[in-house]
């Protein structure tokens, strides 16, 4: 088993790409089996999707906002965040501008040890310090473990929605934190 204190969250680099692709593709053959198609799953390559991380760690205006566990060297989860995207709608009770936590992947083999929790409140803080005052973010209905560690985490659950993952239909909720402040004093306790 993995010292979780032998692992550091620093800002995502350009040389990471594979790596998160790599723990992209792995999360998902674990986290969605049975949610989406055996084929989709067994489709998945790192290669096709690290140009994808390249292209989005290099667009990446703030290094705080794009954070990766790295333990001895090796990328074991990452987590990107930034303003909401245009899809996901404003509930009114926001307590500022509303942010999105585009993606949160943590190495099935390293889930369990606060390597989510601890990838999530870096992004959280660097999206607070850029004067973001609400989050949202969206997972797969049937994810029991990502629904979980949100609901955990106090996440508001809108109704879930229909969505189209690699040509799948299937259902996203989206969880709400109306107060960014809340969410990093829950992950605080959640560290500690």
């Amino acid at each position: 088993m993995p010292d979780p204190r032998d692992i550091k969250i620093r800002p995502a680099l350009p040389k990471d790409a594979s790596a998160i692709a790599r723990v992209q593709v792995e999360t998902w053959q674990d986290a969605y089996v049975g949610i989406l198609p055996d084929r989709v799953l067994l489709e998945l390559r790192a290669v096709r999707s690290a140009g994808q991380w390249s292209n989005a760690i290099a667009k990446n205006g703030n290094a705080e906002l794009f954070q990766v566990a790295d333990w001895n060297g090796m990328i074991v989860g990452f987590c990107q965040g930034g303003m909401r995207r245009q899809d996901i709608t404003a509930a009114g009770n926001e307590a500022g501008e509303l942010a999105e936590i585009y993606v949160l992947y943590v190495d099935p083999s390293f889930q369990g040890l606060g390597v989510g929790t601890a990838l999530l409140g870096r992004v959280v803080q660097g999206l607070s310090n850029a004067g973001f005052g609400a989050l949202v973010l969206t997972v797969l209905s049937e994810n029991r473990g990502g629904v979980a560690f949100y609901e955990k985490l106090d996440g508001v659950a809108d109704a879930p929605i229909e969505c189209s993952v690699m040509g799948v239909k299937t259902e996203e909720t989206v969880y709400r934190w109306p107060d960014i402040r809340f969410l990093q004093e829950r992950l605080a306790s959640a560290e500690g």
